[in-house]
């Protein structure tokens, strides 16, 4: 999503209290004002993580963890803000509006909303509808196939695994009997048509079935396998490619694997189904698989969000090989570091678990290598290194997988690494490297070009609810950082959550914050860099040159000069800040006003106006 309307986060921070949210996570005992339980980012014993719900925050003592409702969906499934915002907004039944639709095409979004509302629905019933089959008679094939791969009963349970009847339309009648239109079971996949006939029939028929759920938990398609070893047809089939499934951009059990990948640091990357299966069987938590298709660059995306590190295990087999120097290219240009597993040969991770149980699986995933130096053996296996020709080969091989890195100090440690192995000077390898990076560019320069019935570019990715300058929060962070007096004035502030954006910098703002709040404001620094805030430039730029440092912490008797510009430079900061917003919200009630009438004209008229005064106050000096 491109862009989220600065109303509707407001609506979801007004909805959703932090009690009942962080109350479906863990157990929550009130002790006067505020509530407490042990913390659910780490191991503890005795509670010590608070929530404070008249300001909607949270603490806690042990871990350092602090901030809002939208931090604690960050933190607990390991997405980013506007990740946060979709999952909230998914369970408060808030609709996020599409970008870009005027007043004429209103009453049709929201139609197509309702729609897509409706094909969720639908979606989500067939996978309760085909667990609930498993229950039958009929589905005595899939239990023998489960029990042919040793599938126990949870983990059927916990992937929810499920049944289509062998039956031509027992899956419409009962969707068309629940109120599912023909044409919503045609969208959605669910159905099929013959050319030229309007009778619909089942599009899965006598299969086992894989719900296949979107980072968000919802049902967005199937994956079926057959039962029948007569029936000469696919293995698998999947849903088609729709508006509620688009394969190159779910991974497999992405949403059960999100909050293990901060615990492993690293995402685990398997080729099929029954993998991801067996490896969570095994403990492996954080396995995940491309979904009906082969690892792609919005694959890559999509889990550079939760990772930076992926190990990768695929098949023990040329196939597999071809795909793992894919998938390394394709993981290396979304900036993330890669290590390869290798798996006894023909082996899986489904067949290592079954003949071998958790620990061997469990050592296995453990030994993996460096991408590189694995590709690099691999296509030597491949290739006579004495040969010149084998040798181009097997440098080529892995120059195609440095590639696509950005970081230039990354690129050059590999060279170096490959001109040891080959015996080749560095300078051959770093001109070969520079010709594929150019071909590469020269390459995806020239399908650059739009055809003028193309689609728009997309919008660059939300970044924060308030448009704050960068300059009004860096010196809002050098000042609180370097002087106590002034941070606790912020921390006192009703609003201070609603003017500082959810970015890197103000991040750093409300860590601060929540260090004062606990009287550990000596030892915020240290925090800054415990969390990794530093390495983003703007909050590095601040603790490498501040333009409060020089000044004393405490003012002595003689330094009211000194107080008086720090008290100056806060209010200045703070009413920037409050000016941003208002102006923000000011320009979201014209641009809806516009196109009003009625009623909702002369309710958003009175809301401008007092946004208005508001803005007119606070330039003159008042909240």
């Amino acid at each position: 999503m491109a862009h989220i309307p600065e109303e509707i986060i407001d609506e979801i921070r007004r909805r959703a209290d932090i009690i009942d949210v962080i109350g479906t996570t863990v157990s929550l005992q009130k002790r006067g004002n505020d509530y407490w339980a042990c913390c659910p980012f780490h191991q503890e014993k005795t509670p010590s993580f608070k929530v404070d719900q008249q300001r909607q925050t949270y603490y806690c003592f042990g871990c350092k963890k602090s901030g809002n409702v939208f931090h604690f969906v960050q933190e607990s499934i390991n997405t980013d803000f506007v990740g946060a915002v979709e999952w909230l907004a998914d369970r408060l039944g808030i609709v996020i509006p599409e970008r870009g639709v005027g007043s004429g095409d209103a009453a049709a979004a929201a139609k197509r909303r309702e729609w897509r509302d409706a094909g969720m629905r639908l979606l989500g019933d067939c996978a309760e509808w085909f667990r609930q089959n498993m229950a039958t008679p009929q589905a005595r094939q899939a239990h023998d196939y489960l029990q042919s791969r040793e599938i126990d009963a949870d983990a059927v349970a916990r992937f929810q695994l499920g049944y289509s009847p062998d039956s031509w339309d027992t899956l419409c009648q009962w969707a068309q009997r629940q109120g599912y239109s023909p044409d919503l079971l045609l969208a959605t996949g669910m159905a099929v048509q013959k050319e030229g006939h309007k009778t619909i029939y089942d599009r899965f028929r006598g299969r086992l079935m894989f719900p296949i759920w979107d980072e968000l938990g919802r049902v967005v398609g199937f994956s079926a396998r057959v039962l029948d070893p007569a029936i000469k047809t696919s293995k698998y089939i999947n849903s088609p490619e729709s508006e509620f499934f688009q394969k190159g951009s779910i991974l497999y059990a992405f949403n059960f694997a999100r909050q293990s990948l901060k615990q492993f640091g690293h995402a685990l990357v398997c080729e099929g189904q029954l993998d991801v299966i067996a490896c969570h069987r095994a403990g492996l938590t954080h396995a995940i698989a491309a979904q009906g298709t082969a690892f792609t660059a919005n694959h890559a995306r999509l889990l550079k969000r939760s990772a930076n590190e992926v190990v990768l295990a695929f098949d023990a087999d040329t196939a597999g090989e071809k795909a793992a120097q894919r998938t390394v290219a394709l993981l290396h240009g979304a900036g993330m570091s890669v290590s390869v597993v290798t798996l006894p040969q023909g082996e899986d991770p489904d067949s290592v678990f079954r003949k071998g149980g958790a620990s061997a699986l469990q050592q296995i995933m453990s030994n993996s290598q460096p991408a590189v130096p694995y590709l690099f053996q691999q296509s030597s296996a491949h290739h006579d290194l004495a040969r010149p020709e084998g040798l181009s080969a097997v440098v080529n091989d892995v120059l195609a997988a440095i590639k696509p890195i950005e970081d230039a100090v990354i690129r050059t440690a590999h060279c170096q690494w490959l001109s040891q192995q080959v015996n080749l000077p560095e300078r051959v390898l770093f001109d070969a490297l520079q010709a594929l990076r150019s071909e590469h560019r020269e390459f995806a320069m020239s399908s650059q070009a739009t055809p003028w019935a193309a689609k728009p570019p997309a919008m660059p990715v939300f970044q924060a609810p308030v448009a704050a300058s960068e300059q009004t929060l860096q010196a809002l962070l050098d000042l609180i950082l370097h002087h106590e007096a002034p941070a606790r004035m912020l921390a006192a502030e009703q609003d201070v959550h609603e003017v500082i954006p959810d970015t890197p910098l103000g991040q750093a703002l409300m860590r601060v914050l929540a260090a004062v709040d606990q009287n550990e404001w000596d030892d915020v620094e240290h925090e800054l860099v415990q969390y990794d805030l530093v390495r983003d430039p703007l909050v590095g730029a601040v603790l490498a040159q501040s333009h409060f440092s020089g000044h004393t912490t405490i003012a002595a008797p003689g330094d009211a000069a000194v107080a008086e510009k720090h008290r100056q430079a806060y209010a200045d900061c703070l009413q920037r800040l409050r000016l941003e917003r208002l102006n923000a919200q000011i320009e979201a009630r014209k641009a809806q006003l516009a196109t009003a009438s009625g009623d909702d004209a002369r309710r958003l008229q009175g809301e401008l106006m007092e946004l208005l005064s508001q803005k007119s106050q606070l330039r003159g000096g008042k909240r």
